[in-house]
């Protein structure tokens, strides 16, 4: 007979928000809804940072190298992706305190 081993990945820890999920327990779906939400905010948040700390790695990548070239100095100040992304993390932040509220008022 054959036999197969099997790793098992250890249990993940809750998210802050799962952990909030569970003490309020019983809570209504609108709730539960606000708190799918939050979680949301809180992943794009995070998302809108990580692309605007690549950027910024590759700036000092770039000046840090040997000579810098001219064009690629260039195409940096140009790059509208990282004012994007500050621009809608200015919109996720704002809903991400909004959330913040609606809980904190229901608890």
């Amino acid at each position: 007979m054959k036999r197969t081993a099997v790793a098992l990945a250890p249990a993940a820890a809750p998210s802050a928000v799962e952990s909030l999920r569970r003490r309020l327990a019983g809570s209504t779906a609108r709730e539960h809804v606000v708190l799918d939400f939050l979680e949301d905010d809180l992943r794009e948040a995070r998302s809108a940072l990580a692309g605007a700390t690549a950027f910024l790695d590759e700036v000092e990548a770039s000046l840090g190298g040997e000579a810098p070239s001219p064009e690629r100095l260039s195409a940096l100040a140009g790059a509208i992706d990282p004012v994007e992304r500050m621009d809608y993390l200015q919109t996720v932040l704002a809903s991400l305190r909004r959330r913040l509220s609606q809980v904190a008022a229901r608890m």
